[in-house]
């Protein structure tokens, strides 16, 4: 009794350590997170007013939650001038990117990944300057978002508080993770999913546990800040009259909208790696300048593209005065596959920013026109076409970013409720799966497995998945119990052994030590046999044995080699294994997981 109390007092205690210490790091992360989401929506309020405002005579639709989402009648004053406004943003953001911060080009999510995952160095500086350019990419009228800047500063934000607090290398980790989750969270209003995504985007097929905790305190806390300066309603605002699920039968449609979802994120991989491919043989700055005036020239025929998008995806749920939805449907579909091709030139050419914006769009138009052709053939089913735009947005970003729990979660945060939750999860399953492997993030890993920030928690592992036969030398190394000592000695160091299994007319009868042959007289080493100083225990090792098992056996009986037998001959070794060759195989797999080692005949650590 007394012993189990003890337990759980000191449980508690620790538990108390444990929220002192993260309640207070969660809460300096979220204040700096929350002004840095506030300094990136005025810097993009700001540059969009001079730019595209002044300028080009353009005022982008805003969603429902920031001002937007009544009536809105497209008109562009001096349409001549936005291919120059566009290009004036990618050459000005790439040069600042080009001749400061190189780390700071292309999507900023991908890059915090990045960082979470290889251990480099994201600090205030590089927070700052990823504000500046992205604030110019976004607000100059390319197709961007802001959740990829807002991570990127988050990230930083944390790792330099972490440093500042002298916090060890793993905790600086979950600072950053903390840190991502609590930029998004407070930048699109959603408390919950980017907590739940400060811990989700780093893998596709895993979950970073430990950054959860802090990740909950920093993202109520950026939320907070930026919601009591520009107010905590949702970024949309959901359609009018609709109650949500309402008809088990429409399930199969929101499935079919999901498979859609799926295939179309698999368009974008294809187009936006092809664009990036094409662009790296330029220089950063004339790459990103290419890339202005391309999306400039696209946002002439097809405006949705231009900025973040999200009036146009507001249109999508709530349908505006946009009569042309029945009308022209292909207008819509078009602006769909359009946003993919501008987010993939800003982005794919090197100009600062995030894809969630431009997958929000993407989805949301394609599931606005999926939603009104459903209408058209079954409108007992689909009576809102769109409650369908708001699954889109889910499915798609889902699929592309290899986040379903988040993403369900941060788009019912920003709709404002939860009455599509199931329809969502249902097309977010068949669009996950219809996706494939690949992700818009290429910095993801599958698991904490493969990833170098958790690599010696998970030797155990690795070494279970490899067996004794693939590093094993494949030739039967041992000395015969009538060699003389000079022989034996002379064969370890020949392998670099300090000792040898001994045979008897090719059979196992011991094992001989360099320690025990230099006791030997070096004057009667050539005439001493092995038999006379071999220890009589034989210790062995079979071709289908994990190393797990293998380094067991050598630490429990103090050895660095073992001979390897077949079961069928005990007594005949085929091979041998060393400890060096164990943790040489070890490593191997490790530089293969970095990405630093060329494949050899080594499992691969995928399938782990």
């Amino acid at each position: 009794m007394y012993k189990r109390l003890t337990k759980q007092l000191s449980e508690i205690e620790q538990g108390a350590t444990f929220l002192r210490k993260w309640g207070l790091v969660g809460v300096l992360i979220g204040v700096g997170a929350g002004l840095g989401s506030l300094a990136l929506l005025w810097s993009i309020t700001f540059v969009n007013h001079y730019a595209l405002g002044m300028a080009v005579g353009y005022t982008p639709p805003m969603p429902g939650g920031e001002g937007g989402g009544g009536h809105y009648i497209y008109q562009m004053a001096r349409p001549w001038l936005l291919p120059c406004v566009t290009g004036a943003a990618g050459l000005i953001g790439g040069l600042i990117v080009w001749k400061l911060a190189p780390e700071t080009a292309g999507i900023g999510t991908n890059a915090a990944i990045r960082a979470f995952h290889n251990g480099e160095k994201i600090g205030f500086r590089t927070s700052l300057i990823k504000l500046v350019t992205s604030a110019i990419t976004i607000g100059g009228g390319l197709t961007s978002g802001r959740e990829g800047p807002v991570a990127q500063i988050g990230a930083a934000t944390g790792a330099s508080i972490a440093r500042l607090l002298k916090l060890p290398a793993k905790e600086r980790n979950v600072a950053l993770a903390a840190g991502l989750g609590a930029g998004i969270a407070a930048i699109f209003k959603a408390p919950l999913a980017g907590a739940i995504i400060g811990a989700e985007i780093f893998y596709t097929e895993d979950f970073e546990v430990e950054a959860l905790v802090p990740g909950l305190i920093a993202s109520v806390i950026g939320y907070t800040i930026v919601g009591s300066v520009i107010g905590f309603q949702p970024i949309f605002t959901p359609p009018p009259e609709s109650n949500g699920f309402g008809s088990p039968l429409s399930l199969f449609l929101y499935a079919f909208l999901g498979i859609s979802c799926g295939l179309l994120a698999r368009v974008m991989f294809g187009i936006y790696f092809r664009v990036e491919r094409f662009f790296q043989r330029y220089p950063l700055w004339l790459a990103t300048t290419i890339g202005g005036c391309c999306t400039g020239l696209l946002g002439l025929a097809v405006p949705a593209v231009l900025g973040t998008g999200y009036g146009w995806a507001q249109f999508a749920i709530t349908g505006g005065n946009m009569a042309s939805w029945e009308a022209h449907p292909s207008l819509l579909m078009a602006a769909a596959f359009a946003e993919i091709v501008g987010a993939s030139l800003t982005l794919g050419s090197g100009n600062s920013g995030g894809i969630f914006g431009p997958s929000v769009v993407t989805g949301g138009l394609f599931g606005g026109i999926f939603g009104v052709a459903a209408n058209h053939l079954m409108p007992s089913l689909a009576p809102h076409p769109g409650d369908f735009a708001i699954v889109g947005m889910v499915a798609f970003f889902g699929a592309a970013a290899k986040a379903p729990i988040s993403t369900i979660v941060m788009i019912s945060e920003m709709t404002g409720g939860y009455s599509l939750l199931a329809p969502a999860m249902f097309a977010v399953v068949a669009a996950f799966i219809l996706s494939g492997r690949k992700t818009i993030f290429p910095a993801q890993v599958p698991s904490r497995l493969d990833s170098p920030f958790h690599g010696d928690e998970f030797e155990p592992i690795v070494l279970r998945h490899i067996k004794t036969s693939d590093v094993m030398v494949h030739l039967p190394v041992f000395t015969n119990k009538d060699a003389t000592v000079a022989d034996a000695m002379s064969l370890m160091g020949d392998y670099g052994l300090a000792g040898l299994p001994v045979a008897a007319g090719h059979k196992l009868c011991g094992r001989v030590t360099l320690l025990a042959a230099h006791r030997v007289p070096e004057a009667r080493r050539r005439e001493v046999k092995v038999g006379e100083i071999m220890s009589g225990e034989v210790h062995r090792a079979f071709p289908h044995e994990d190393l797990f098992t293998i380094l067991k056996r050598f630490a429990a009986k103090d050895v660095g080699h073992l001979p390897v037998v077949t079961p069928e001959n005990p007594d005949v070794p085929i091979g041998l294994i060393t400890r060096s060759g164990l943790w040489s195989a070890l490593e191997t797999v490790k530089e293969r997981r970095a990405g630093k080692a060329e494949p050899r005949d080594m499992p691969d650590p995928a399938s782990f």
